[in-house]
């Protein structure tokens, strides 16, 4: 129920894949995101969940920024939900 809220007021209307690298520091979360975009199409969007704060605000970010992928960072209780739509320019 929670994750259909928040997916409702994304910018995203659905996610294609998701990974959960809470209880891993950098640079892990941020390799394991791109292993997994690496396996998605264009437009596909990918949810990491993680609770290391500076892969949220910071690392995976600034990989976005990079590669012109449109993202969103969601903060739940103790962890972030960070959402990213692969895109053809990356």
């Amino acid at each position: 129920k929670l994750k259909e809220l928040i997916l409702m007021s994304s910018q995203f209307s659905s996610v294609d894949k998701s990974i959960d690298v809470r209880g891993k520091i950098c640079p892990y979360p941020l390799i394991e995101t791109r292993e997994a975009l690496k396996t998605m199409e264009n437009k596909q969007v990918l949810e990491v969940i993680t609770d290391h704060e500076s892969a949220a605000k910071e690392t995976i970010p600034n990989m976005c920024r990079l590669k012109n992928y449109l993202f969103e960072v969601v903060k739940e209780n103790d962890f972030f939900r960070v959402l990213i739509q692969k895109s053809e320019e990356g």
